[in-house]
């Protein structure tokens, strides 16, 4: 029988990390498949469970040097997360003191044992968890981060030890505590993500209420929604969510399902009419008909899909794991063959010939290259309240051929609000009328009405009022009855057609002799909006809308923006579906704000959210604005495309001087004109890569939008 093992694993800093994991997992034919997202630390292992066990599985991860376990305890996480900030915390005064000490200029024989000291300190405490994961490579033969970290970080400090106690000078100490200081830092920051991202699918899960009301045997009872099965029976009434999928088999409501279709304004729904768990009920009273089990919900569907999605590995994984598997071994390889050659000269020389080697090859740079452009450029968009989650924006902005807006909460305020209003009679008795009318109406038609009539406090007392669903509000005043509702009701009651302009959305109110007032209705556009689209226009990218509303709606919309290629009345998988569609046009990014918009901004190559979002769009989203501004977004992309050049800078100065300066170590002009790279200059030289990184990494922090 096949079985799914659900795991958390420890210690993977890198796709390589997962990689190697993998490919040994799957070297034993009873795993059929894996599936290992390093981001969040996830696995869902499919094996045969009359040939291994779980725990069998758990242990062989475990060997590999990456702690796994069925226990994913908020509390662990958080030690985690505590012990990499009190190792971070420790390793950041110890570089800052060795690197003041080394290039001040003091080089009495104190300063050079605090240099000592204070480098043991971050090499035998801050760096042991590297070292634990490198242990894995004697059981996985694979080279991860861990391996590239250690190894770089030792050579510098161990030729640096052998220096000390030789009575010699130019130690190396900084450049094994750098290393170590910014790989922590990058692996706590790293580590949040982690705990953020396993927190996006706990808010998924509570779109639905803990309990649902069921009916058995003409009783209530009150039970937990994982307990429902399909052909339960279940009433609800105003107010309350409706707790599972299924079909009105009695009752009549007005239900809000803006959260997972987008729309804004709730639709009546009558018996035979499908629901789906997690939409409100306005205003009636139905009874639910299951048509699934709890576990075959829409909304766990939805956390099923979000999961898979979570575990592809992104391009940049793939050069990650080239990387880290070829560069080490290599520079190992070639230190040996250069130390077994110069052995003729004498064993000082090949000596100094394989740690100058491996000294002008410790990845300080390499290891600062990506992360610190990273981090600068988060703080230029945090200034900005831009909050940049994931660092693939920045490699893929470049890639952005289509921008996908959601329409409700993103192109506009997803409010609906009164644009104008007739008024047949005394204003401010109709408008005080109007007021007194909606008060306590929880409808959002009812919340524009009271917000168009706020100026108005002439206290009104109604005798009697009443909510008609479909309809609007009936109430007595002096007597006298007066409606409030849709057009079609108002022209009803009084008898007459083409009262007011056929516009979509328009309410109006009436006694039963005389129209007194026509409301027109309006989603708001936001004021910067077409702005933005002009701009993302102007930088080669299409705008499309794709919308859960109706076509009138989105047409509208789309017509004012000037934006051309638009779809109305989608699913949150039709979204989904579509983007991928657009996908394979080129990169697609998608803006949106609410949960119909989950799998939308997970199938992008990158979504965009808002801090006024639902808290499932602002998780899942790779960046969220923190300002209610559509601005943001062409920040966004400014900042992107400047990160991602200042990256191949980077890069460029982490590797010339590698490329330039590893034959030299190796001794190739020693023969012909008697140069050798002293491990001193190759120090120097490592060091001058990371210095040239972090200046140019922190001209980003200036970057001008």
């Amino acid at each position: 029988m096949v079985k799914i093992a659900k795991l958390h694993i420890d210690g993977m800093h890198c796709s390589a990390c997962s990689a190697s994991i993998q490919s040994n997992l799957e070297k034993n034919s009873s795993i059929l498949n894996t599936k290992i997202n390093t981001i969040s630390g996830k696995a869902k292992i499919s094996y045969e469970e009359s040939q291994i066990s779980e725990q069998k599985i758990i242990e062989l991860i475990t060997s590999y040097g990456f702690p796994a376990s069925k226990d994913n305890s908020k509390e662990r996480e958080m030690a985690y997360i505590q012990g990499l900030k009190t190792r971070l915390l420790v390793a950041i005064p110890c570089f800052l003191v060795i690197f003041v000490l080394h290039m001040g200029g003091f080089h009495s024989f104190w300063s050079s044992a605090a240099e000592l000291l204070l480098a043991s300190v971050a090499q035998f405490y801050c760096a042991m968890p590297f070292y634990k994961g490198s242990m894995s490579f004697f059981e996985t033969k694979v080279a991860d981060m861990n391996v590239l970290i250690a190894l770089g970080s030792s050579v510098a400090y161990l030729y640096s030890v052998y220096l000390f106690f030789s009575g010699a000078k130019g130690y190396y100490f900084e450049g094994s505590a750098s290393v170590i200081c910014f790989v922590l830092l990058g692996e706590y920051l790293k580590s949040k993500a982690k705990k953020s991202a396993s927190e996006e699918l706990e808010v998924l899960a509570k779109i639905l209420p803990p309990k649902a009301r069921l009916l058995k045997e003409d009783k209530k009872e009150w039970v937990a929604i994982n307990t429902i099965k399909k052909g339960d029976k279940c009433l609800v009434v105003s107010g309350e969510k409706i707790p599972l999928d299924g079909k009105i088999i009695q009752g009549e409501a007005e239900v809000s399902s803006a959260h997972i279709n987008g729309e804004e304004l709730p639709s009546v729904l009558r018996e035979g009419s499908e629901v789906i768990g997690g939409s409100v009920v306005i205003n009636g009273e139905i009874i639910v008909e299951s048509s699934k089990d709890s576990s075959d919900f829409f909304v766990y569907e939805m956390l099923d899909l979000l999961e898979l999605s979570q575990t592809q590995k992104p391009p940049i994984g793939i050069l990650a794991d080239k990387i880290a598997s070829v560069f080490v071994p290599c520079i190992v390889l070639l230190a040996l063959v250069a130390f077994l050659f110069w052995l003729q000269e004498s064993f000082a020389f090949a000596l100094s010939i394989a740690a100058s080697i491996l000294v002008v090859s410790c990845p300080c740079a390499l290891g600062l290259a990506v992360p610190l452009a990273i981090v600068c450029a988060s703080m230029r968009a945090k200034r900005n309240e831009i909050l940049i989650k994931s660092p693939d924006v920045y490699e893929k902005a470049k890639q952005i051929k289509f921008m996908v807006f959601d329409k409700t909460g993103t192109l506009t305020k997803g409010e609906i609000i009164v644009q104008k209003a007739d008024i047949f009679g005394d204003k401010k008795e109709i408008l005080s009328l109007s007021k007194a009318m909606q008060e306590d109406n929880p409808h959002p038609i009812g919340k524009a009405i009271l917000e168009y009539t706020k100026e108005f406090t002439t206290h009104v007392v109604l005798q009697k009022k009443e909510y008609l669903i479909t309809k609007g509000v009936k109430a007595v005043f002096n007597q006298e009855e007066y409606y409030l509702g849709s057009l079609a009701w108002i022209q009803e009651i009084l008898g007459k057609k083409d009262i007011a302009k056929q516009e979509e959305g328009v309410v109006a109110l009436c006694n039963k002799k005389e129209l007194l007032a026509v409301f027109y209705l309006k989603d708001s556009l936001r004021k910067d909006a077409k702005e933005v689209i002009d701009c993302i226009k102007n930088l080669g990218i299409v705008p499309v809308i794709l919308s859960g509303d109706n076509l009138a709606s989105v047409e509208k919309i789309a017509q004012e923006l000037g934006i051309k290629e638009y779809f109305a009345q989608t699913t949150p998988l039709q979204k989904s579906q579509k983007i991928g569609e657009l996908k394979k046009l080129g990169g697609v990014c998608f803006v949106g704000d609410g949960i119909n918009d989950a799998l939308a901004l997970e199938e992008s190559s990158f979504g965009i959210s808002f801090a006024s979002a639902t808290e499932l769009a602002k998780e899942i989203g790779d960046v969220l604005l923190l300002k209610d501004d559509l601005k943001g977004i062409v920040e966004v992309f400014k900042i992107s495309f400047a990160t991602l050049k200042n990256i191949k800078e980077n890069l460029f100065f982490a590797y010339v001087y590698n490329v330039v300066l590893i034959p030299i170590a190796a001794g190739v002009l020693y023969p012909f004109v008697g140069i050798v790279l002293q491990p001193s200059l190759a120090g120097a030289a490592m060091a001058f890569s990371s210095v040239s990184v972090v200046l140019n990494a922190l001209r980003i922090s200036r970057l001008k939008l």
